[in-house]
């Protein structure tokens, strides 16, 4: 699921369905190795959205405090609870995923 900055000013994200956004941008080589690995959420049956940062006028970069792409944030009711800025490499990204998955699936149980 793609999101846009409307989304994120009206109630899209205020579900009680917890949700990971990747924040990624085109012109970013990083992102491009991280959104596959990104995408693989969706085979753990968790809620996943990206959104693409690529103009830089862009007011989620200010409203969110996203200061690094790829950062994944973690919603919950409509609230920050995770954020996982910038990427390290392919080892580390592999832990970011599953730590990501475990957090999202402990929200769905309650």
């Amino acid at each position: 699921m793609n999101l846009t900055v409307s989304d994120f000013n009206g109630q899209n994200l205020k579900s009680a369905c917890p949700i990971a956004v990747l924040f990624q941008a085109e012109w970013c080589p990083f992102c491009r190795g991280f959104t596959p690995i990104f995408e693989s959420l969706q085979k753990a049956n968790v809620t996943s959205a990206m959104v693409d940062l690529s103009d830089l006028n862009n007011p989620l970069w200010e409203t969110l405090g996203i200061d690094i792409v790829p950062s994944v944030l973690l919603f919950n009711t409509g609230k920050i609870i995770q954020r996982y800025d910038g990427v390290a490499g392919r080892g580390l990204n592999a832990v970011i995923i599953k730590e990501i998955i475990s957090k999202l699936k402990m929200l769905q149980e309650h």
